[in-house]
């Protein structure tokens, strides 16, 4: 299986995003819905089909481990990770639901403004057959 290091613009539609939480003042609530942006959305280099990523699913998976590979997908990733220096962003692992492509987005996140948080894709993995 061949594993594949990809810069985030050539897949995705953008690579930054910030969660505002807009308001006029502290007590305030919102003036927009809390994650108003456009999702971030990938496309699969094999089949070209078009996976949204919200920025809720950034943060649900932000500092976390959890993985949604097989164990032989996540261990070949995590080696590659590790291997190239990788792993000080967090991530996001899923297979394209259209040709099952294994996938791992690596990226930042932080403080943005107006208290709210911003996402930056730093890196795409791929594991390819071919």
């Amino acid at each position: 299986m061949m594993i594949k290091l990809i810069e985030p613009e050539a897949r995705f539609n953008k690579t930054v995003s910030e969660l505002k939480k807009d308001r006029f003042y502290p007590d305030s609530k919102p003036v927009y819905p809390i994650d108003y942006e456009l999702p971030f959305e990938y496309t699969c280099y094999h089949c070209g089909y078009k996976v949204s990523i919200r920025n809720q699913d950034l943060e649900r998976h932000a500092k976390s481990n959890h993985s949604n590979l097989t164990d032989s997908e996540r261990v070949l990733i995590e080696k590659f990770v590790a291997e190239h220096g990788l792993d000080e962003a967090s991530f996001l692992d899923f297979e394209c639901p259209e040709c099952r492509q294994a996938v791992r987005v690596l990226y930042k996140n932080g403080p943005g403004g107006f208290s709210g948080m911003t996402y930056e894709l730093k890196h795409v993995i791929e594991l390819s057959d071919e």
